[in-house]
């Protein structure tokens, strides 16, 4: 568990030790801090923005110039629509034969003599007439409207080389996008990240400034990388997990829950790897041996004993080998090459 521990959250060594003082800043440096952070994300987005308009876009195709759209396009103008027209004209027709009708009835029971619209058995004919004229019009819509449906089947089927086509440039597009894009993110996340883990460790006044530029970094790749997932992703699978997670409210819960974890998997595992190997305090320290100074408090070791003269911390000791003084984090006896065993 404990090896399994120290994978995930770092080494950790017991003869290095590290005292640590919470820093508190005032509203107005955190308000300062975080106007900071806007102005580094607003001028890394002017950046990539410079970097995607770089590349030529991708020209929509224009599926209009296939036969088969303008043979929807024909029949709907020349077929369907003068039918539409028809019926609307039958329409009006039939409401004003029907107030023809009406108005004969009346004069009827009225028994006038002068009728308005003429006999009422001849505006019942000229009824019934427009009634079926009006039904043979719905008819043959209702066959153009099969006909058009079949067209524009085949208008779809004819796009679909034209479709692939153009997804798959697309594709290519933000894959070159999401290079030239990474040439700016990668270094400009790993440098702030250095940054930041170089204040901290020196318990720099800078290092509210890096941790400023990091949120920044992080999150121009994050966007970045995820926009370049998003378009390589096929929209078909896209189109099933959303059609899943709307079945229930429970589903669509536990369906974010789930995207969630595997964003925080993925891209907070890489960030706390790299960042584990930024701070790890054992490869500090070694580094502060190569610089001989002292792997706890950086004091020069020329100018100290067997004990640090800045921390205090015991830094050699003797050898059960052969009895010299050697470094504690020495593996092996610089004098005799054996192991002590002090150090296991």
């Amino acid at each position: 568990m404990k090896k399994l521990l120290s994978k995930i959250f770092g080494k950790s060594s017991d003869q290095l030790h590290f005292s640590y003082e919470e820093k508190k800043y005032t509203l107005g440096v955190k308000v300062l801090v975080a106007l900071l952070t806007l102005i580094i994300l607003m001028l890394s987005e002017r950046a990539i923005a410079d970097l995607k308009d770089g590349i030529p876009r991708i020209q929509y195709p224009n599926y209009y110039d296939l036969q088969e759209n303008r043979d929807v396009q024909n029949y709907r103008n020349n077929v369907l629509r003068p039918l539409y027209q028809k019926k609307s004209d039958l329409e009006n027709r039939n409401r004003q034969v029907r107030s023809e009708y009406d108005t004969s009835l009346l004069e009827k029971i009225a028994d006038e003599n002068t009728r308005l619209y003429g006999d009422q058995g001849v505006v019942r004919e000229d009824f019934s007439n427009t009634q079926e004229q009006l039904h043979t019009v719905e008819e043959g819509i209702e066959k153009a409207e099969d006909e058009l449906e079949r067209l524009q089947v085949l208008a779809h089927q004819a796009e679909a080389p034209l479709r692939n086509e153009y997804r798959s440039r697309v594709r290519i597009r933000q894959l070159k996008v999401f290079l030239w894009e990474a040439l700016f993110w990668i270094p400009f996340f790993f440098i702030t990240l250095w940054w930041y883990s170089r204040t901290k460790r020196k318990d720099s006044r800078w290092e509210i400034i890096s941790i400023a530029a990091l949120i920044a970094s992080s999150i121009i790749s994050l966007q970045s990388f995820c926009v370049f997932l998003w378009s390589w992703i096929p929209r078909e699978l896209l189109e099933k997990l959303w059609e899943i997670l709307q079945t229930t409210l429970l589903t669509r819960i536990v369906g974010y829950y789930l995207m969630m974890a595997v964003i925080i998997l993925l891209l907070g595992g890489l960030i706390v790897s790299v960042h584990r190997r930024a701070t790890d305090p054992v490869r500090g320290g070694k580094k502060k041996i190569r610089s001989k100074q002292c792997p706890a408090c950086s004091y020069p070791l020329e100018i100290s004993g067997d004990f640090c003269g800045g921390c205090g911390k015991q830094l050699q000791e003797k050898c059960t080998s052969c009895g010299k003084q050697t470094y504690t984090w020495a593996a092996v006896c610089e004098h005799c090459g054996k192991k002590s065993t002090t150090n296991n």
